[in-house]
């Protein structure tokens, strides 16, 4: 995080940074009261490891929540999984889902356009393949490997890459969406069946949305961290940005300047503890942001905030600060959960985490 390590102003200031941050994306004292509150608080959840993105859902729930229960919510459609944003998986609320594809599917499709070429997959063969998809979800909720059979019926070859990015197209164009699990296989539903209407936003409403979404969730937070998440480049993040500064407050910090939702939006309760978590790798407190990522890192650790360590990848985070990483894996005995840190924990930090792993063993239903 540009310029917050060193001094004790600086150190205060970027506690300050992350227990707003934390606060924002409800992993403070305040949480959501379901699966889908959390979802469609947060707006967009990146989510390619699905176990895990579940557990990111669960944590900021309140009370125990398991994985059947968030799983429930999401077969049941109350929140969904597409791409949106940039080219990855995301959660979604399904009453967001109408707007979030206007304002980032295009470019998101923009994106792919190399791919489809690399791929021989003209503006026909997408067209094709959508027609085909659409009727195979007609009469329900279809898996990857049914929607392939279908497609090579009709001689629309799936080899390769090309099944995912026909079916990405379909998302992005409003063909289909996530359907429920059947057992550990993700299904694809017909877009109109699963997704309300949901609200509509005039001229660059879009976009001031989009930008105060963000901002009220995952502020303090900069220009740049928004362009990031938010998969918009830097000129239409700086015109979404000013669509809804009316909305917002910022502060400079070491020449950095901040924004956020103003405090009686987002109030942080006196004395909130930062605590200790266990998040997984995509969590949205660390890849909501690029440029000011590291207001994470504690003093003296070099391994990664993002990326695989000697096996280990998600995160153990203490106090607002990273303090090392967890693995996870079943075996005939249950559910093995691993922590490794880079320093010795203080007795009510260890305490922190031994409560945070019994919270995602009780999730995990093991």
């Amino acid at each position: 995080m540009a310029g917050l390590a060193g001094s004790a102003k600086r150190d205060k200031d970027r506690r300050s940074v992350v227990g707003r941050r934390l606060h924002n994306l409800l992993l403070g004292r305040d949480r959501a009261a379901s699966p889908e509150g959390v979802v469609g608080r947060l707006t967009a959840m990146q989510a390619q490891e699905h176990r895990y993105a579940l557990w990111s859902v669960a944590q900021r729930t309140v009370g125990p929540t398991s994985a059947a229960a968030v799983t429930r919510a999401f077969d049941e459609g109350r929140f969904l999984r597409t791409h949106v944003l940039r080219p990855t998986w995301h959660y979604v609320a399904a009453t967001d889902m109408r707007w979030l594809l206007r304002v980032s599917g295009p470019r998101v499709e923009a994106g792919n356009v190399a791919h489809y070429r690399d791929l021989g997959l003209s503006a026909l063969s997408l067209g094709r393949s959508n027609d085909v998809i659409a009727e195979t979800v007609s009469a329900g909720p279809r898996s990857r490997a049914e929607i392939a059979a279908a497609l090579d019926r009709r001689r629309l070859s799936t080899s390769g890459e090309r099944l995912t990015y026909m079916l990405m197209h379909a998302e992005l164009t409003g063909v289909v969406c996530s359907g429920p699990m059947t057992g550990a296989q993700h299904t694809y539903a017909a877009f109109e069946r699963r997704v309300p209407l949901g609200e509509g936003h005039e001229g660059d409403g879009d976009l001031a949305e989009l930008a105060w979404r963000y901002f009220s969730t995952r502020g303090p937070a900069t220009l740049r961290d928004f362009s990031w998440w938010s998969g918009l480049g830097a000129s239409l993040a700086k015109k979404a940005l000013a669509s809804a500064a009316e909305r917002l407050g910022s502060v400079d910090i070491d020449g950095v300047k901040y924004w956020s939702a103003p405090a009686e939006h987002s109030p942080v309760p006196p004395g909130e503890p930062l605590g200790a978590h266990l998040l997984q790798c995509y969590d949205e407190l660390i890849v909501s942001y690029t440029q000011t990522r590291e207001a994470l890192r504690a003093p003296g650790t070099d391994f990664p905030l993002l990326g695989r360590e000697k096996g280990f990848r998600h995160v153990v985070l203490v106090q607002g600060q990273l303090v090392g990483h967890w693995r996870d894996w079943r075996s005939a005995g249950g559910l093995r959960t691993e922590v490794r840190v880079a320093q010795p924990l203080t007795g009510r930090d260890e305490s922190g985490v031994a409560r945070a792993i019994e919270r995602y063993v009780a999730f995990a239903g093991a």
